[in-house]
């Protein structure tokens, strides 16, 4: 069954890459316009096609948005991190303390000697007979 979901789940993603190399393809053929691109502070300017400025925009976005989401999962990171450091510390001292309540309760416990076997009960000698 699994390898049936696997092969699906591959055939689903060529299928999107296909597509999306099709779109691209429709873009870099339909956009083939120069641009002129001006930079204030730099005298001069850059040539290029129009689909560069296209997907070299979108890339940038891709790229930007990324980082914004690398850079704030970390106080996520930090915050787990603190959480494992702190079950790590009350798992062994909770151990410790269940350890040391062990040996209290072993230690304050006296066994019954051999002279108190028997237990006075009342019905001890009723059920001699039966």
């Amino acid at each position: 069954m699994s390898k049936i979901i696997y092969f699906f789940s591959k055939l689903f993603w060529f299928i999107f890459l296909l597509l999306f190399v099709i779109l691209l393809a429709i873009l870099v053929g339909s956009n083939s316009q120069s641009v002129n691109l001006y930079f204030w502070p730099i005298s001069g300017k850059l040539t290029i096609v129009i689909w560069l400025v296209i997907l070299l925009s979108f890339g940038a976005g891709l790229i930007a948005g990324a980082l914004i989401i690398w850079l704030n999962s970390f106080s996520s990171y930090r915050a787990s991190m603190k959480l494992k450091k702190q079950v790590q510390i009350s798992t062994s001292d909770n151990t410790k303390i269940e350890n040391d309540q062990y040996l209290e309760f072993k230690n304050s416990t006296k066994q019954p000697s051999d002279d108190n076997k028997q237990i006075n009960s009342p019905f001890n000698g009723f059920t001699q007979g039966f």
